[in-house]
């Protein structure tokens, strides 16, 4: 099985990177207060994982996220998102975070890069893994 979890300069984990290998995807639990060089270093991390393991989709859970963490935005645009396309990424399910800054968040990210690939965005996780379901090779 397929783990990694990513820690802050306080040792707090902030990411755990999961392959659900029943599904056949990603499952990210992003945790806390984000920032810039955080945001990228795990979205690096889900990167290789998404080599290691050949996953397609990935469930980004961000419910427990604290705060903005719109300033990431760009280089999530301009960096990540072409490498993760390139990578094979096809379908991105993103749980937001409760307060209204993730939320927004999640929305400009959204703006940005939904229309390069399926992604949507869901208060529910159980709502996120059932679309991520309907779309999976397994079903």
């Amino acid at each position: 099985m397929y783990q990694q979890l990513y820690t802050n300069s306080f040792g707090k984990v902030y990411l755990t990177v999961q392959h659900d290998h029943g599904n056949q995807w990603l499952y990210n639990n992003w945790q806390g207060l984000l920032t810039t060089d955080t945001v990228m270093q795990g979205c690096e991390g889900v990167l290789r994982a998404l080599e290691a393991t050949g996953c397609t989709y990935i469930l980004n859970d961000n419910r427990g996220v604290i705060g903005s963490w719109n300033q990431a935005n760009d280089w999530i645009e301009q960096h990540w998102m072409p490498q993760a396309l390139a990578g094979g990424l096809t379908r991105f399910a993103h749980v937001v975070a409760p307060g209204i800054f993730g939320q927004a968040s999640a929305e400009a990210m959204h703006q940005r890069v939904g229309s390069r690939f399926e992604m949507r965005l869901f208060q529910d996780i159980e709502d996120a893994q059932q679309w991520l379901q309907q779309g999976s090779p397994l079903t």
